[in-house]
């Protein structure tokens, strides 16, 4: 095995290949000498660093960060795990920001015979739908609206988490905790209507276990 600074001589970089390159191969071969002439070699060992580390160590953090979000630490999560909630609460708000819920459509990818349609609204079951766009789900956000003077409401995970949930917002925390709430009793409620064929009598005893959640947690 030869080491780089051999192939590196006077400043200019002396690699020899065994066979031609054709057009697709030589523009990629053109772009890894670009990176190259950035490089700059010293007069000590090569050592190896894992560049998404300070430390430059390995650190199995570091890799899901990178296969999750691009090597990119994202504040949000950290901050969810970081909150007073039950760590139940922040594995199921992790699962719904992966879309990794057992929905109606993601149970229909894994060859499910049942209906992956809402029960209510009798479309598509998807994690925004659950949580933003049924008609449960719409009434339960107006009304959280109307009682804590809220200028407006999310209208999926994506707009909830990008303009609804601001960092920088001194309501961020408290707006995740209630966010958090509301999802996990649209999803119970759910679960009884789709597992259990137990409809919801009145919209407001969402709202009761809501109130209820809210105290306990």
């Amino acid at each position: 095995m030869r080491a780089v600074y051999r192939f590196y001589k006077e400043g200019v970089w002396d690699l020899d290949l065994n066979r031609p390159l054709d057009e697709n191969e030589y523009n990629e071969w053109s772009d890894i000498m670009e990176l190259l002439e950035t490089v700059q070699l010293q007069d000590h060992p090569d050592q190896v660093k894992w560049v998404y580390e300070k430390s430059g160590i390995f650190s199995t953090r570091s890799m899901y960060r990178l296969m999750t979000f691009r090597g990119v630490t994202n504040r949000r999560t950290k901050r969810l795990w970081g909150s007073r909630l039950p760590l139940k609460l922040k594995v199921f708000m992790w699962l719904a920001d992966q879309d990794r819920l057992q929905t109606g459509v993601a149970l229909k990818k894994k060859k499910w015979k049942g209906d992956h349609r809402c029960i209510i609204c009798r479309v598509q079951e998807t994690v925004d739908h659950i949580f933003f766009e049924c008609h449960q789900a719409r009434f339960i956000w107006i009304s959280f609206k109307e009682a804590l003077g809220w200028e407006k409401i999310p209208d999926t995970m994506q707009d909830m988490l990008e303009s609804w949930l601001p960092l920088s917002s001194p309501q961020c925390s408290f707006k995740l905790f209630c966010s958090t709430i509301i999802f996990w009793a649209l999803w119970t409620f759910r679960n009884k209507m789709a597992i259990e064929n137990v409809l919801v009598s009145d919209p407001a005893n969402i709202i009761f276990k809501i109130l209820s959640y809210l105290q306990r947690w």
